[in-house]
């Protein structure tokens, strides 16, 4: 309701995604003289809210929301749609950038091996249904999922928080073009390290910088690892497990199901 009540005025003013055009129009109006655009609304605000954070929370099905509110499939997509713009707009400050002193005055004692850790960072993949167009179905195609995937790099700090999130790409890009891209190496600081999966052969970008990278290291076909890599490898697959769950929290309703995608 805190939320709610933060967003009621711009709510109260909303303009209704009508069609793809209509995303580049900003979702409510500034003017509080004037009145709501387009036709009449047809559920209360409070009822649109709460519908959002249920197809955000519960991953509903727009079917199975149109017949609890008793509304059509398309309103339910329109709503959904619209809102999803507002809250975006209004909430993307909750994700901060922390300073390396805030970092470090609340970084847990498991990362004593770690101290300079800043953040860690991982993708994540969302299924989308394939395009029509033979060009974004190759864009979007991920040979990882076998599937046409939307992929996300989520940053989190040593506490646990979500301080970075960047742009969707298509499931094609890998993982070093999405760092490169997300203006993620124009936060960091000389002395920071990045904490990342073995997918991230991200060394090159990081060292102009004075970034470190601490990742597990890489077994090749021809030998074993070595006692000191073994427990390298232990230590940070013990502390990356926090952005896995992290990232299970963010899909958590899309695990199941696969939904339209807007």
């Amino acid at each position: 309701m805190l939320i709610f009540n933060n967003l009621l005025q711009a709510a109260g003013k909303l303009n209704y995604w009508n069609g793809k055009d209509s995303l580049k129009i900003k979702p409510y109006i500034d003017d509080e003289n004037q009145h709501k655009p387009g036709p009449k609304r047809k559920m209360r605000l409070i009822d649109e809210y709460f519908m959002v954070f249920m197809r955000l929370r519960l991953g509903l099905l727009e079917r199975d929301l149109a017949e609890r509110f008793r509304v059509s499939v398309s309103t339910v997509s329109r709503v959904l749609i619209t809102w999803y713009n507002l809250l975006a707009g209004h909430l993307k400050d909750l994700i901060v950038w922390p300073s390396k002193e805030l970092i470090i005055a609340n970084m847990p004692q498991c990362f004593k091996n770690f101290p300079n850790t800043r953040i860690i960072i991982d993708c994540t993949e969302f299924f989308i249904p394939t395009p029509s167009s033979l060009v974004n179905q190759s864009i979007t195609y991920s040979s990882y999922k076998s599937h046409n995937t939307f992929k996300l790099l989520v940053g989190i700090s040593s506490t646990g928080a979500v301080t970075f999130l960047s742009q969707l790409c298509g499931g094609n890009a890998s993982d070093k073009h999405i760092v490169k891209k997300s203006g993620l190496l124009d936060l960091l600081e000389t002395g920071d390290s990045v904490m990342a999966d073995k997918g991230f052969t991200i060394e090159d970008l990081l060292d102009p910088i004075g970034v470190t990278l601490n990742m597990q290291p890489i077994r090749e076909s021809n030998r074993q690892l070595s006692r000191k890599e073994v427990e390298q490898t232990r230590r940070i697959a013990a502390l990356r497990i926090h952005v896995e769950q992290k990232m299970e929290q963010i899909k958590l309703p899309y695990t199941s199901r696969n939904y339209s995608c807007h």
